[in-house]
């Protein structure tokens, strides 16, 4: 039917209506070009649900919850609700002849989509909306002296997902985080904590990381890990701890060796930096030197050119902690870049799982039921992302979220920030 105060026209609900056919006339305008594209990438999906008895359109959903999130909603309860206050609003884009349904169909409907499909989805949009710029500087002559993306991957648990009833573990999830661009880049589930040795080169395929450094904790110093990064054009940055002994062993007694000079001959390079604040003082020594020939000629790290070692220092109230960490990198000897992938790698804990828990409460949700955590930890990040790209206002994620909350005017600013 048509709707004169919208100037839209769709097909019947009993007809598949794809793509841009979703989205209003009138809302065009009104949504910028980049979650235009996300909602109609979405309405793509394979909808489990009986074509004719669907009333609420996948990509309605899926609008609603990002703006629900963005605009300080926790949960399927609040988002819903939050539908319910905003349909004025929200029908600007999309036509929600049936309005917005209840907490139970939300959770219903994402507990049963395809999950790997939706992940696919949003991380194909993430790279073409958000890392554009780190593509075009790959393929450009400024590649060389432009400064690279560093990429950490880590995995995070969902504290209060598990299931006691069924006997089912919390779920972990293993993030990509682009530190210089602050974006979520994608992320594979994992029913334990110990699979993120399968889970990472998963990930790895399913993102653009050319250029890229990658960096990744012990439980990622894997020859297979290694092997994959260098077959997406990504080097990588490695932690090397006791899941690897003879690797660890090799690389303590080559830098015990340089302690004690023992290493003529060899190039290494160092730096050195120091922070001071609010009473704590922490210095750090970086070490790299080209990796010795007893790890190169056998092959089984690919493309491994140097390790690495880093000293921390750290002074608090008169006291004073040491801790030495080592790494292997397909990195060239440079201690400089080597240095700002270590530091940056913990802008994933900091930017993105400590906002997760302490800003979106992800770890009090008790979502438990088919894909529901999953699908809802995966809007949370395409609201962080969402919010970093807003920058008129040199605020706090949380303040932010709070004013989207109150004004539309702003939540429609979030949501074309991109």
């Amino acid at each position: 039917r048509r709707r004169e105060c919208c100037g839209y026209f769709r097909r019947s609900r009993h007809m598949d209506v794809t793509g841009d056919e979703w989205i209003l006339t009138t809302g065009r305008d009104a949504m910028d070009d980049a979650i235009r594209v996300l909602v109609t990438g979405l309405s793509e999906l394979d909808d489990p649900r009986q074509a004719a008895k669907v009333i609420y359109p996948l990509p309605e959903l899926a609008l609603v919850t990002v703006a629900a999130i963005v605009a300080d909603c926790d949960g399927w309860d609040d988002v819903a609700e939050f539908g319910r206050d905003r349909l004025d609003w929200l029908q600007q884009f999309l036509p929600f002849e049936h309005g917005v349904p209840s907490h139970d169909t939300f959770a219903r409907v994402f507990s049963v989509v395809d999950i790997e499909s939706l992940e696919v989805c949003v991380s194909r949009w993430v790279a073409e909306t958000f890392m554009r710029d780190t593509a075009a500087s790959s393929d450009s002559d400024q590649a060389t002296t432009a400064p690279r993306e560093v990429v950490g991957v880590d995995g995070k648990t969902m504290r209060r997902s598990h299931d006691r009833a069924r006997d089912e573990s919390p779920l972990h999830v293993v993030s990509a985080w682009a530190s210089t661009a602050g974006v979520s880049l994608g992320q594979v589930a994992v029913a334990e904590k110990s699979n993120e040795i399968t889970a990472i080169p998963a990930l790895v395929r399913l993102l653009c990381l050319t250029h890229c450094i990658v960096t990744i904790d012990a439980m990622g110093c894997q020859k297979e890990i290694a092997r994959v990064l260098r077959e997406a054009e990504a080097d990588y940055v490695l932690a090397v701890k006791g899941n690897q002994p003879n690797l660890q062993q090799a690389v303590i007694q080559f830098f015990d060796a340089m302690e004690q000079h023992e290493s003529d001959g060899v190039e290494f390079q160092h730096h050195e930096t120091l922070d001071e604040k609010r009473g704590r003082r922490e210095r750090r020594l970086y070490w790299t030197a080209p990796a010795p020939a007893a790890l190169t000629e056998t092959g089984d790290w690919t493309d491994l050119l140097t390790i690495g070692m880093v000293i921390s220092e750290r002074t608090i109230n008169d006291e004073t902690s040491r801790e030495v960490r080592y790494y292997i990198s397909s990195l060239e000897n440079d201690v400089g870049e080597f240095s700002r992938a270590v530091r940056a790698h913990w802008s994933i804990e900091n930017s993105l799982h400590w906002r997760l828990d302490v800003v979106f409460r992800e770890d009090e949700s008790r979502m438990r039921i088919g894909h529901s955590a999953r699908v809802f930890t995966q809007f949370r990040k395409v609201a962080i992302n969402l919010l970093n790209r807003e920058t008129t206002r040199r605020q706090s994620l949380r303040s932010k979220r709070k004013k989207a909350a109150r004004n539309t005017d702003y939540l429609l600013k979030v949501l074309t920030s991109v």
